[in-house]
């Protein structure tokens, strides 16, 4: 069974800036890692227009959801929701999730997918039988309390990030899986170790 790790704060808190720079660290210290980002997209002004879906394996972006001003025509909250970056999206979490890796993230898991079950909602299903050696999950504050019921089975611990600690985090979240992922590794050494 998987590491899992509920990253949790409210909306514009750096949820996605704190993953990033994890991903930084666990790079440079040698982890494999798999997943999707989804960073905030800006206009020239400086105003939040949309959200992309970043690849965690081969850096890919493409554009996820768009302001809507029209209300018929959105998907959840402001946005209009690309039905194909989603299930592309859904692609790049399941094959993580099903490849033997040190980290998966998966950002975010937000009310698309509790409340509407779309976006990445069918990985949640994937989680106990998750190759990857831990998985960080990205959730707001809000729906904290119903992911961390929905899988209660898999222990998972939560971190919330906050303005005093978000710069520390990462570091943090890196300096715990490293050493999960050593002890994996430890532990398949002896597996295969013929003495025993």
């Amino acid at each position: 069974m998987p590491y899992v790790v509920l990253l949790t704060a409210p909306i514009g808190a750096g949820k996605t800036t704190a993953c990033e720079r994890f991903l930084e660290r666990a790079r440079a210290g040698g982890l494999d890692a798999g997943g999707i980002l989804a960073p905030a997209r800006y206009g020239q002004g400086g105003e939040k227009v949309g959200i992309d879906a970043v690849d965690v394996l081969s850096g890919e972006r493409r554009t996820l959801a768009m302001f809507e001003p029209e209300v018929a025509l959105r998907t959840i909250g402001p946005y209009r929701f690309d039905a194909a970056v989603m299930e592309w999206a859904l692609d790049r979490v399941s094959l993580a999730l099903a490849t033997p890796i040190d980290v998966v993230i998966i950002d975010e898991i937000g009310p698309l997918e509790l409340i509407h079950e779309r976006g990445v909602a069918p990985a949640l299903g994937q989680l106990p039988h998750a190759q990857a050696k831990a998985i960080i999950l990205v959730v707001r504050s809000e729906l904290l309390v119903a992911l961390r019921e929905r899988l209660e089975l898999l222990r998972p611990i939560t971190v919330t990030l906050t303005l005093a600690n978000r710069d520390q985090i990462p570091s943090r979240l890196f300096e715990r899986i490293r050493r999960l992922v050593a002890e994996y590794r430890d532990e398949g050494m002896r597996k295969d170790d013929p003495r025993g």
